[in-house]
């Protein structure tokens, strides 16, 4: 019972320790880790680094995997792309073992000590997730030495003499990491535990390294499982993560039972702890892994698209929005801004549409601006979900808090351009049913009401993407002209109206057409507004 205990404890907080480094590290790079999966091109031979340095950084070959399914499902990443993160994703998930390997464990308590002092001490969000960083090392290495205390004793213990004795079978030791891999989720985890084995030599490099092995195929499940409900292009990508780690993993098999004495005596003549042999044997065969692989990239995506094909008929909605990312809120944020400029967009294409439809009688605009405004209503409640879902993860910081915040006031200022626009367009109905013509002098005005609103809205959404003042201020200052126009336009049609020029019913037309008008200006003012949290 004892033991049970110490290894239980010990795993929980080896496990905690690695959540909360990875969610430090995490926080501390906030934007940074944005730009770094942002860098990725088509060059698989960068995947590959962006992918060892993210996983080594969050600490988690899961969550990285997890990113790319969403990635390739928001459509903003090729199988080409992912399929070289996935190769390292596997690289960097090897970070753990080889921190493992140092054997800092007489450094935890220093380590915890200092860590609690920065989340304490710290006077800014970078210096408490610093802080929990490091706190979450010192708590890593002090589950390994609760469980390396607790697994000592098993040595004198028939059954698990008996148990380790199985794992020379390469077959079952592979099946063991699998079964285990799948089942925590984590292989780092697992390599971990066997480390921790290996500490108290419970267990040979010969029995431990089928069990990586099976780990590294057990930790494609994360990914498969998060595929679910997925486009075919990210179960594609899911499924590139499995046949790659599968034929890798069959491949060093072989040559395992093969060779396996020249090897564990390679091992064991070169490093001396057991740590040691595992944490480089788990990096040398993703290494070498990668390097088999990698010119065959071509040919496994091809594979991917063989095994699932098909193509997906695509969101009408929402493209970039993907639950798997609120893990990681930087990803998640700059995802939502994406989306909230293709709302931006569709409420363009209405403005220009409906000055078509008022100016140049284009019925055909009249369907098309309701049916988008439909999409524009879904992409604002979609949008607004995804956002209030987002701002409740404890990585964010409070920059980050103030995005989310801005960003939910401006797809509702987005949202109400497109009622405005959709008043217009029904306005046309009037125009219709009641032959109505404007004026010569009315139809130039709504003109240049109509360019200046375009105008106003294109720039407000340009100063808010790029954060600058100084377009903001342009479109303070263009909304200001439309308010003027207004005023002026509304006045020189009560004139027409009095001196009998036009009829009563183009004016009531005329009127609510440039009331909205200056409307829709009025919301492109609040969005360029959040730059400078200017009052609108």
């Amino acid at each position: 019972m004892e033991i049970a205990m110490q290894v239980i404890g010990g795993l929980g907080l080896f496990l905690y320790g690695m959540t909360l480094m990875g969610d430090g590290l995490q926080k501390a790079a906030g934007r940074k880790l944005k730009a770094i999966v942002g860098a990725l091109t088509k060059s698989t031979i960068r995947g590959i680094i962006v992918g060892a340095f993210v996983t080594a950084m969050i600490q988690s070959s899961a969550a990285t995997t997890i990113m790319v399914v969403g990635f390739v499902n928001a459509d903003i990443m090729t199988l080409t792309q992912a399929l070289g993160v996935i190769m390292g994703a596997n690289i960097g998930t090897t970070m753990t073992g080889i921190l493992i390997a140092l054997n800092l464990n007489q450094y935890a308590p220093l380590l915890i000590g200092i860590g609690t002092l920065l989340v304490l001490a710290g006077k800014n969000k970078t210096v408490k997730a610093t802080g929990e960083a490091i706190l979450g090392f010192g708590i890593l290495f002090f589950g390994m030495m609760t469980m390396e205390g607790g697994l000592a004793p098993l040595g004198d213990t028939p059954f698990f003499v008996n148990a380790i004795a199985t794992l020379q079978s390469p077959i079952i030791g592979m099946l063991v990491g699998f079964v285990a891999t799948a089942m925590v989720q984590s292989s780092s985890v697992i390599v971990g535990i066997v480390q921790a084995l290996g500490m108290q030599n419970l267990i040979t490099i010969g029995a431990a390294f089928p069990i990586l092995l099976g780990s590294n195929i057990g930790s494609t499940i994360t990914a498969a499982i998060s595929s679910m409900g997925a486009h075919r292009t990210a179960k594609r990508a899911a499924f590139l993560h499995f046949i790659f780690n599968v034929i890798g993993s069959m491949i060093f098999l072989i040559l395992f039972v093969i060779f396996k004495e020249p090897f564990v005596n390679f091992m064991e003549s070169n490093f001396s702890s057991l740590p040691s042999q595992i944490a480089i044997s788990h990096l040398g065969f993703n290494l070498i892994n990668t390097m088999l692989l990698y010119p065959f990239t071509k040919q496994l995506v091809a594979l991917a698209e063989k095994v699932i094909p098909g193509s997906d008929n695509g969101d009408e909605f929402t493209v970039y929005l993907d639950e798997r990312m609120l893990k990681t809120p930087s990803i998640a944020l700059g995802q939502a801004m994406q989306e909230t400029l293709r709302m931006g967009d569709f409420v363009k294409e209405s403005q220009q549409e409906v000055k078509d439809l008022i100016i140049n009688s284009k019925a055909k605009n009249y369907e098309s601006i309701m049916e988008r405004e439909k999409v524009i209503n879904s992409m604002q409640r979609s949008i607004t979900n995804y956002l209030v879902a987002l701002s409740r993860e404890s990585l964010l910081n409070d920059t980050e808090h103030k995005e989310i915040d801005d960003l939910l006031y401006m797809i509702n200022d987005i949202e109400r351009v497109g009622d405005h626009i959709k008043n217009i367009c029904e306005l046309y109905e009037d125009i219709e049913r009641d032959e109505i013509i404007f004026s010569q002098d009315g139809l130039e005005e709504l003109g240049h009401m109509f360019d200046a609103c375009e105008n106003v809205f294109k720039t407000a959404i340009e100063a808010f993407v790029e954060r600058d003042e100084d377009l903001a201020q342009k479109a303070f200052e263009i909304e200001d002209s439309v308010d003027q126009m207004e005023e002026t336009y509304r006045q020189n049609h009560i004139r027409r109206l009095a001196n009998k020029y036009v009829d009563a019913a183009p004016g009531i037309v005329f009127l609510d057409c440039i009331s909205n008008l200056e409307r829709i200006s009025d919301h492109s003012n609040n969005i360029a507004s959040y730059v400078v949290n200017k009052e609108s």
